[in-house]
């Protein structure tokens, strides 16, 4: 197997915005490529996570039009994948499986997502659809309301005193949030305090407000 490495960066600024996923994405993308002494016409797939695009802007199939966007050869793969939240994350792993196999030298990887489009009712409605709709879905359960369960077995599996699993997770949205203020592409700009996470609505028990991802549209490449 081969060493992979990572030749160029690229991100949008994560927020409500006015641009399609295709549109950010190849914003993110040509930093990215701008930024690694190579050109579009040179990268020979792409592959890139998209959980959501059905249903954000009614648009599937979405890969192929990014990579017409940024000029990518047209003989040249482009894929979707999606694994919820972890969509992304799962085209990277593939970009990197590709390279390191000897199969493609140069690939681009990424995702991009405009959840702000779908609205909170329906973003509520296609989340949940990342769980089990033979067990899980039909019963109304939301995307939190399932790692709602998840913590709590966590905390049973592991002696955890709820209360004190909590104050943990706090510490981790204090973290998210004090490393977004050092990112000027970052959705929030605010530090926040594991009370004034305790002290937040509660959305799925024993989820809170600040545990829970926001609606975000943004697209980040490499």
């Amino acid at each position: 197997m081969r060493k992979v490495a990572v030749v160029g960066v690229g991100m949008t600024k994560f927020g409500p915005s006015a641009k399609s996923q295709v549109e950010m994405f190849a914003e993110a993308a040509m930093e990215a490529i701008e930024g690694s002494n190579i050109r579009a016409k040179d990268v020979q797939a792409l592959y890139m996570g998209n959980g959501l695009g059905d249903f954000e802007e009614g648009q599937f199939n979405i890969a192929p039009f990014c990579a017409n966007e940024i000029g990518m050869p047209i003989d040249a793969p482009s894929t979707r994948v999606e694994g919820a939240c972890a969509s992304a994350s799962v085209a990277i792993r593939d970009a990197f499986m590709w390279v390191a196999s000897g199969f493609y030298d140069i690939v681009l990887a990424g995702g991009t997502e405009k959840a702000t489009a779908m609205g909170t009712p329906l973003a509520t409605r296609t989340f949940a659809m990342g769980t089990d709709s033979r067990y899980e879905e039909f019963s109304g359960i939301t995307f939190p309301g399932a790692f709602a369960m998840v913590a709590r077995m966590y905390a049973e599996k592991y002696g955890i005193p709820l209360a004190k699993l909590k104050e943990r997770m706090a510490m981790v949205a204090v973290k998210n949030h004090k490393h977004g203020v050092k990112n000027p592409l970052a959705q929030f700009q605010k530090e926040i305090t594991v009370e004034k996470v305790l002290s937040g609505m509660m959305v799925a028990d024993p989820l809170q407000l600040l545990d829970c991802c926001p609606f975000s549209d943004g697209a980040a490449a490499i």
